[in-house]
């Protein structure tokens, strides 16, 4: 009973391989933004490698399924998708804002165009809708929240956690797909049509 947990939604290549009691056996968040499609497969095959794990070892996978990037969030759920329909295993998803999320915190992704994706944590239950604004608007509304992610965009540093450990850390917070063949990224950019900047 292993379970293979992916994020390729922004600028890493997280890979964790975790067993039945949500401990991780092993893992890589490798920093390759564009790149990610380039490394995934061979990453994954040297990861079971390591660990004496055969494919058929795998026995469900979660993926983040966004926001994010357009091609990057697709990378895994394409990969993800393509495994467990062979296999018939079950698919699970998770925000990759809920995965960089801890207790009380403004977890913050760039949507490039002076605009990010964002949600607000508050002990660690997200407050509102995950959604995507201007920098100035979300700057607005941060209430001195702490950053997990591009703090750049804020001027400070880019802080981003164990993404590995944090699959485990949100067990509780995995979706499970009824239908792997209709599971679709989440991007949000369809309300960047919509939105007036103030």
């Amino acid at each position: 009973m292993i379970t293979l947990a992916l994020d390729t939604s922004h600028k890493y290549l997280a890979i964790a391989l975790i067993d039945k009691d949500n401990k991780l056996i092993d893992g890589i968040s490798n920093y390759c933004p564009k790149k990610q499609s380039e490394y995934i497969l061979v990453e994954i095959d040297n990861l079971c490698k390591k660990n004496n794990i055969k494919p058929f070892d795998i026995s469900a996978i979660v993926i983040t399924n966004g926001p994010g990037s357009y091609t990057g969030v697709r990378i895994a759920m394409t990969v993800a998708k393509v495994i467990c329909s062979l296999r018939n295993i079950p698919l699970y998803t998770i925000s990759s804002i809920e995965l960089l999320s801890s207790n009380d915190c403004l977890v913050l992704m760039d949507a490039r165009g002076n605009r990010a994706y964002y949600g607000k944590f508050i002990n660690g239950e997200l407050i509102d809708d995950i959604k995507v604004d201007y920098l100035e608007n979300i700057q607005n509304i941060r209430d001195n929240l702490p950053i997990i992610g591009d703090g750049s965009l804020f001027n400070e540093q880019d802080n981003y956690p164990n993404l590995c450990q944090k699959f485990i850390e949100h067990r509780n917070k995995w979706h499970l797909e009824e239908n792997v063949h209709t599971v679709v990224p989440v991007y949000l950019k369809d309300a960047d049509s919509y939105m007036v900047k103030k």
